[in-house]
């Protein structure tokens, strides 16, 4: 398959990332796994993935790629370690705030790598408008779902991850950028990058982790986190290749908010303003209708 033809497939992707979003961001909430461990056991999950895919996807043959997927490593294994303690610290839903940090952040830096992909929306005016009032509504929907339950710790908490994680977004999609390739060569593309950043991160994590002697339920949970996350991050690694701005995409998984509100709501009772989500999901629409 073309990544022409597939191109519309990037909205859906983005979609489908958002429910799985919200399982990661939530995940250690619940498991209570010391970040520094759960970066390193994840990959007990990470590793039989990426031996199945390396045995029936194309993987890439350029040495830069995993070079690059190398250096990724050392800032996600930082960034991943920094989201799951504030995780188990503040909330899964709290913890949420990076998204729309890393969403503008994403825009921005894209933006001054790649200006055509946004100089192209001034070319079809209502598209830039679209994307501009689907932009300004996830903003504001997403600040007011959280504004009676944000503190100033969890924030402070927060930037960091937003600030490395948006890099992050940016220079995944450069490496992965194949516009001559096809959907499958993009996913052993996206497979082998999440494998080589996850090698390093395991690596990481035991350096920046003082006594490292993992119980059996951390390693039991830590290898089903894996396995979520390397299939998560490659239905989201492929919507960043086939979109024309990562920010693009990160309006849309911003509905993870919505997916936890509506959990925390059911689940445990917790207030939840509903109109907040109608205008997060409505600012999604209109960022994927306008950019796509």
């Amino acid at each position: 398959m073309d990544l022409p033809s597939a191109f519309p497939l990037w909205p859906v992707l983005a979609l489908v990332f958002s429910f799985c979003g919200a399982v990661i961001v939530g995940f250690n909430h619940y498991a209570k796994v010391d970040g520094g461990k759960l970066v390193v056991l994840r990959w007990l999950g990470v590793a039989p993935l990426a031996v199945a895919s390396y045995l029936v996807l194309p993987w890439p043959e350029t040495p830069a790629f995993y070079m690059i997927a190398l250096a990724m490593g050392v800032l996600l294994a930082l960034s991943d370690k920094l989201l799951f303690d504030a995780a188990a610290k503040h909330g899964g839903r709290l913890t949420a705030l990076y998204i729309p940090m890393k969403m503008l952040l994403g825009f921005v830096l894209w933006g001054l790598l790649d200006p055509a992909s946004v100089t192209l929306l001034a070319a079809v005016p209502w598209r830039g408008v679209l994307v501009a009032a689907g932009f300004a509504a996830c903003v504001y929907a997403f600040t007011h779902l959280r504004r009676n339950d944000a503190s100033k710790a969890a924030i402070l908490a927060i930037v960091p991850v937003a600030v490395l994680l948006a890099i992050g977004d940016v220079v995944a999609k450069y490496a992965l950028e194949a516009p001559s390739g096809d959907v499958w060569r993009v996913v052993g593309s996206a497979t082998a990058f999440l494998a080589m950043t996850n090698s390093i991160g395991c690596a990481v994590g035991l350096m920046m982790t003082r006594r490292f002697v993992p119980t059996r339920r951390e390693v039991l949970l830590s290898a089903l986190f894996g396995a979520i996350l390397m299939v998560s991050l490659s239905v989201f690694l492929l919507a960043l290749a086939l979109a024309p701005n990562p920010g693009y995409v990160g309006a849309i998984t911003m509905l993870s908010a919505l997916w936890l509100a509506i959990h925390g709501y059911y689940a445990h009772n917790e207030r939840t303003n509903w109109w907040g989500g109608v205008l997060l999901l409505a600012g999604a629409i209109l960022v994927a209708v306008g950019a796509a």
